[in-house]
């Protein structure tokens, strides 16, 4: 659909004057000659939708004119990229479909009449996305139970299943012209030159993400800690970090220490013209860690107010969330740092720091709400029966509510398990709710709650959100790949697709890419297709339970029969005791065409709280049960929306 009455279209921190045939970058000219320019205008008058090769090649070479057409597209199309900073391998704007065309990919808004525009600051657009308004009768939370977010992400990359229907609650869409800084805090560099002190340059880039996130969320949006992790001790320029992550800013630091004193450096960089805007050190004596860090942070926010013009909109004083005690806020960080490493060992070691930390201060809520997450992820890694772990990790995060009930981290943990384990539909929604007005830039909880909202069936409202949490994730596989999975619960096969594809091409040995690629497949009635897919998995991650279950599943719906029930024989082979997930058996007997085995399965998936079950409802694979009244008495049992 073209837009003739648009003087003026604008697109994260550049504006395309259409009557003058003018590119302009925060206020300034972007020289672009005349192919280039009519590639964008072609592309600007039907955003997110394909423009193909041959609409192009008519509108910027008539019939009568004798080019090389391929040469000159590719060219013009490559000077559109450099005038833009953007890039064909992670595209900001403009998304090659290979041998077929390109799409606008970034948002874009209109102005009818142009006269003279003010000159755009240097932001990028925020999705459009709902915006929670939580009135002041929903504010009472009722506290429940916990759960670790480190799990999630990675069961739901492996083996996700379904979803179903809530009413939503009350949402407005971001006005059009609403833009946002956006800012990527990078890892801070251990300059001590030991290793053991990671956990406070590490501790550092964490905490100043998640205070800055909150600082102004309708101004300033931070990249998420995912995606900056891997820039750690990079030799990679400021501009091209900012090109890969959309980011106009950049805050650098440093940590380095003696035998009793600490100190840091940071900047604060414009990445436009890589102008550093403010620099500071501080120093402080060793077992003043904690006043170091908030010195820091007040400094940053302090200069960020100024520089960006933003404002102090959340009154959540940050000073208040750690214990005063020294001792107790390195054990906090060292917790968070073990954590975050994501195996057994860490797992194990981060409990022993929060639970010191505890010891140490007896008031400190984000220790508990630590302490909850470890306990959820020794669950979610088998690690510890399910029920034992989330009654300790939901005892926890009830402590860290019942001592601060800001710490939306705590109201997300809580969330999760309500959602994973306890099945309390209605309350882990408020929970959601809560975590993300207290922290709009959360991005766990952003992730989780577009989880939440696929189980209930209201998936344009969980697109909205997993999308916002890529906005935050512009490089993680992970990020895009949920992407694609929250349309494959959808349906929308064909944008799954797409969306896969995109996530391999991020991390071409991304194994769980291929997995849903072959459930899209099979629920398009291509399994010989699927197979593929599964096959090229397999060999990415090896004879894991969450690849040999839908690698079974598609045999069987290919009619590869002997095939899929040695899988099933190798599955029982190599699980954990408490594996293989009840769900996953069942899942087999349906392909097998097996539905009493299913519906045995499926009785024991909910006898035993596999946290799957809360993706019953709309699973493709789940399809030929539907019409079964033994389907609709699971999905009762589960309290599940019909």
């Amino acid at each position: 659909m073209t837009h003739p009455e648009a003087a003026l279209v604008r697109f994260g921190a550049f504006e395309v004057d259409l009557r003058t045939g003018e590119l302009r970058k925060s206020g300034v000219r972007i020289s672009l000659s005349d192919q280039p320019f009519q590639v964008l205008r072609t592309l600007l008058d039907r955003p997110g939708d394909l423009v193909t090769r041959d609409e192009l090649r008519q509108r910027l070479w008539p019939a009568e004119t004798f080019v090389d057409f391929e040469r000159g597209l590719n060219a013009a199309v490559r000077r559109l990229r450099d005038a833009l900073g953007d890039s064909a391998d992670v595209p900001r704007f403009v998304e090659t479909l290979p041998r077929r065309g390109y799409r606008f990919i970034a948002p874009v808004s209109r102005q009818p009449d142009l006269g003279r525009a003010e000159p755009l600051a240097p932001e990028v657009a925020d999705e459009a996305i709902p915006t929670i308004e939580i009135t002041a009768a929903r504010r009472t939370i009722r506290r429940w139970g916990p759960m670790s977010l480190a799990g999630t992400a990675v069961a739901l990359a492996a083996v996700l299943w379904a979803s179903g229907s809530l009413p939503t609650f009350p949402a407005r869409q971001s006005p059009p012209g609403t833009r946002r800084f956006m800012l990527a805090v990078l890892p801070f560099q251990n300059m001590t030159g030991d290793p053991a002190q990671e956990y406070i340059s590490d501790g550092m880039t964490e905490e100043l993400i998640s205070q800055l996130g909150r600082l102004d969320p309708s101004r300033l949006a931070v990249i998420a800690r995912t995606s900056v992790m891997p820039y750690k001790n990079t030799t990679k320029a400021a501009n091209r970090i900012a090109a890969d992550l959309g980011v106009s800013y950049l805050l650098e630091g440093s940590v380095r220490t003696t035998t009793d004193r600490i100190g840091i450096t940071i900047r604060l960089i414009e990445t436009g013209t890589e102008t550093q805007l403010w620099a500071g050190q501080y120093e402080r004596a060793v077992q003043n860690l904690l006043t170091l860090q908030r010195e820091v942070a007040e400094a940053i926010a302090g200069q960020i107010t100024t520089s960006l013009g933003v404002t102090r909109s959340n009154a959540y004083a940050d000073a208040s969330r750690h214990s005063a005690i020294p001792e107790a806020y390195e054990h906090y960080l060292r917790g968070r740092y073990h954590l975050s490493r994501d195996t057994t060992d860490g797992i194990h070691k981060a409990l022993e720091h929060f639970q010191r930390a505890i010891d140490l201060d007896a008031s400190y809520a984000l220790a508990y709400s630590g302490l909850a997450d470890s306990f959820a992820s020794l669950g979610n890694g088998g690690f510890q029966s399910m029920s034992d772990s989330h009654r300790q990790a939901r005892a926890a995060a009830l402590k860290a509510l019942a001592i601060d009930d800001r710490l939306g981290e705590a109201h997300n943990s809580l969330a999760v398990i309500l959602t994973e384990y306890y099945w309390e539909w209605a309350d882990a929604d408020r929970h959601y709710q809560r975590a993300i007005e207290l922290n709009p830039n959360d991005d766990a909880a952003l992730r989780n709650y577009s989880f939440y909202l696929a189980c209930m069936g209201r998936h344009e409202e969980s697109i909205a959100f997993i999308k916002r949490s890529r906005r935050l994730n512009p490089v993680s596989p992970v990020a895009q790949f949920q992407v694609a999975m929250n349309l494959y619960l959808a349906r929308r096969y064909d944008d799954a697709i797409r969306e896969a594809a995109a996530t391999l091409h991020l991390a071409p040995a991304f194994g769980p890419a291929h997995i849903l690629l072959g459930r899209v497949f099979v629920a398009q009635g291509m399994p010989d297709r699927a197979v593929g897919e599964l096959e090229r998995a397999h060999s990415l991650m090896g004879p894991r339970p969450d690849v040999i279950t839908p690698h079974a599943y598609v045999l069987a719906r290919a009619g590869r029969e002997l095939e899929a029930r040695a899988m099933l024989d190798e599955l029982r082979r190599i699980s954990r005791p408490r594996d293989p997930a009840p769900i996953r058996v069942a899942f087999l007997h349906i392909g097998l065409g097996e539905t009493d085995r299913a519906f045995e399965w499926l009785e024991r998936a909910i006898d035993a709280r596999d946290w799957q079950v809360a993706l019953l409802n709309i699973e493709p694979a789940f399809d030929t049960l539907r019409s079964d009244q033994r389907f609709a008495a699971l999905v009762k049992r589960v309290g599940l929306p019909r």
